[in-house]
């Protein structure tokens, strides 16, 4: 996080995201920086803190859709119709 100053863009924005003209440069960090792009292979999902009850049942849920999710490509999408522009 301390390589690409405590930005989340980069790290959660879908490939095809990355490929706006808004997002190029995380696209060019995305290449040039490993550990970046090592934080993106690792990613599974976005949780939104929206009051502490909501926040602590959606991370119980993205922690057992990891456990049961078949792939390490798979990634959990509860929340990414709420999200907001950015």
């Amino acid at each position: 996080m301390l390589t690409v100053n405590f930005r989340r863009e980069p790290i959660y924005l879908s490939h095809q995201k990355l490929t706006e003209e808004r997002y190029k440069k995380y696209q060019l960090a995305v290449r040039k920086i490993p550990e970046l792009a090592s934080l993106r292979d690792r990613f599974i999902g976005r949780v939104f803190h929206r009051n502490p009850e909501q926040w602590q049942q959606d991370v119980l849920a993205l922690l057992r859709f990891n456990i049961n999710a078949g792939s390490d490509d798979e990634q959990w999408l509860k929340g990414w119709e709420e999200e907001s522009p950015l």
